[in-house]
């Protein structure tokens, strides 16, 4: 998994309401390999009558905006990633360019999955989601500083935000669940050999 770094950016805003996993990756393009799930993300608003095999795209659509397409951040609306969990939801995300997403609340899952994936989502206020979007139509540049636990926005102003400790050393160091697992391999070794000498009837 790719280290996660300081992410300095334009942001792109879309706070629709309740975007489901199967809106971010419908259910008839999972048959694609990974790489190509970015190209038919967010297919229902992403394309004319939310046809993605038409390939024409709806250019009212904030992400399809030329200004926004190098954009790394997404803000978010509310419970954004809820429904089904499927991991395939934040690799189309990934394959889009986003390393952060920023909503006043997400998918339980969902958030889990970005952690695996190497993406951060943010959780902040509602009111502040809301003025960050209105920044982000300006244009201004975003600063994500994970280590700090810290996001300055266009206009200055430094908020924080949390993450478990945990999640933030996976994502630091690029680290997905088999690593962290085979990093603490001598803590189970030992824990098994203590193990075997209280337990022995057990092997």
């Amino acid at each position: 998994m790719r280290k996660f770094e300081t992410v300095v950016s334009k942001a792109v805003a879309w706070l629709m309401p309740n975007i489901d996993t199967d809106a971010i990756a419908p259910m008839k393009r999972l048959i694609l390999n990974t790489d190509e799930l970015g190209v038919y993300s967010f297919e229902p608003y992403r394309f004319v009558n939310g046809d993605g095999d038409a390939f024409v795209l709806n250019m009212d659509f904030p992400l399809n905006k030329p200004e926004n397409r190098d954009a790394r951040i997404l803000i978010a609306g509310d419970n954004f990633g809820c429904g089904s969990s499927r991991e395939t939801a934040v690799q189309a995300i990934d394959k889009c360019g986003y390393r952060v997403i920023i909503a006043s609340s997400f998918g339980g899952i969902f958030v889990k999955n970005c952690f695996m994936q190497g993406l951060l989502p943010i959780r902040l206020d509602r009111e502040t989601v809301e003025d960050l979007a209105r920044q982000s139509a300006e244009g201004g540049v975003f600063t994500v500083d994970l280590p700090a636990q810290e996001l300055t926005a266009p206009d200055g102003k430094k908020i924080p935000f949390e993450i478990e400790e945990s999640r933030k050393e996976v994502l630091l160091g690029g680290l997905d669940e088999v690593y962290r697992t085979l990093n603490e391999s001598e803590q189970y070794e030992a824990y098994l050999c203590r193990d075997r000498q209280l337990r022995p009837w057990l092997y």
